[in-house]
């Protein structure tokens, strides 16, 4: 796993150059031990700008990540490297992948995870409620969660719209929340969704303080001739 996750950072983490980052709140993350983090979902652009703050932070991310992107075999090769945890979303096999997580949280690994189980389908890109998934494996494992903002991306790599790859040093912002005590029933439905909503707003709360300074500059693709 060592070898494929600083290949796939030798060749990743360069190329994260072309943007204009501001990343704030980086402290936040901690620097050992267990962790959960927390994104928004905006744009396919996402899941690398997260592992590239995160990296930052001096942390290896490890991503519970939807199952479908494990079928290219192209991809798999370097998900499965870096330890990627596949979800099979809406399947019996579902909560193998939250075992998965809450034996890396007890090595003392980071999780990352996008609590919506995909991109946002509100057209002013606000984040949706969250899947169960994050409220259980906090729960369940005790460690906190951290919540992250993440906004510029859907300009640039972004879902039902055109890519917008140039110009260079597009922005990229990211605004890292302070951890938050999740407190409940692991084994309860009402404490996984009350949990989930607690993250959620903070969530918001980040995703808004950042949307002033960049502009949402998606542009609807162009029709075939």
């Amino acid at each position: 796993m060592d070898s494929t996750y600083w290949l796939a950072k030798a060749i990743v983490k360069p190329w994260m150059t072309w943007f204009r980052w501001n990343i704030e709140g980086l402290d936040a993350i901690p620097k050992r031990g267990p962790a959960i983090v927390g994104f928004n979902h905006i744009a396919f652009l996402d899941p690398f700008a997260a592992a590239y703050a995160v990296d930052l932070a001096g942390r290896r991310p490890r991503f519970l990540a939807k199952a479908e992107l494990f079928e290219d075999p192209r991809v798999k090769w370097i998900l499965k490297g870096c330890g990627q945890i596949p979800v099979r979303r809406g399947t019996a096999e579902a909560p193998m992948a939250l075992d998965h997580a809450l034996k890396a949280l007890e090595r003392g690994e980071v999780i990352v995870i996008f609590p919506e189980g995909t991109i946002t389908r509100d057209p002013d890109l606000n984040p949706m409620e969250a899947k169960t998934g994050m409220a259980r494996l906090a729960l369940a494992s005790g460690v906190p969660v951290t919540p992250c903002a993440l906004w510029g991306t859907a300009n640039i790599w972004p879902k039902d719209f055109e890519k917008r790859w140039w110009p260079p040093k597009q922005d990229i912002m990211v605004r890292v929340g302070h951890p938050m005590e999740m407190m409940g029933d692991a084994s309860s439905s009402e404490d996984w969704q009350r949990c989930g909503e607690q993250v959620m707003v903070e969530i918001a709360r980040l995703v808004a303080s950042l949307r002033p300074a960049v502009p949402d500059r998606r542009r609807t693709k162009r029709r075939a001739a």
